[in-house]
Order: C-alpha cells, then structure tokens, then sequence
C-alpha cells in the first residue's frame, strides 16, 4: 500500500512539473508575441513616417526622380517584416 502511494506521489509531481513547463511557455510565447507586435507596429510606424518626409520633400523640389530611384521605396511595409 505504501509503494503505491509513493508512486502516485511521484506521478502527481511529474504531472505538476509538466504543468509548470506549460505554463513557463506560454508565458515566454505570450511575452514573445508581444514583443513581436510591438516592433512590427514600431517598423510600420517608422516606415509611414519616412514615406511622408520623402513625399514632403520631393513636393518641395528637395528630392528629384533620380534621388527617389536611390531611396528605393518601392519596398512594401511587409517587407519589412521578414
């Protein structure tokens, strides 16, 4: 009788110890995928931005067609992403 409760003790601890690596992980995927989300939304932001001080500037004469051809902005926000 006592080896059987020491072995669904050792069970139990194994099952819990499973349980916490779960919930480690979905905690660092959870922290992962936002950290994601943030830097994505950041690079989007950034881009939008460059985008529209290029725009500016070449409706004011700044930039010419040859300096856009350099910029390259041909690129588009999910090109970003990769």
């Amino acid at each position: 009788m006592v080896n059987i409760i020491k072995e669904k003790d050792k069970k139990i601890s194994k099952l819990n110890s499973i349980i916490d690596i779960k919930n480690t992980l979905n905690y660092w995927k959870d922290n992962f995928d936002k950290l994601m989300s943030f830097l994505s939304s950041k690079l989007h932001n950034w881009y939008d931005k460059y985008v529209d001080i290029v725009n500016d500037r070449y409706q004011d004469d700044i930039l010419d067609n040859e300096d856009l051809e350099e910029l390259d902005l041909s690129k588009e926000k999910d090109d970003f992403e990769r």
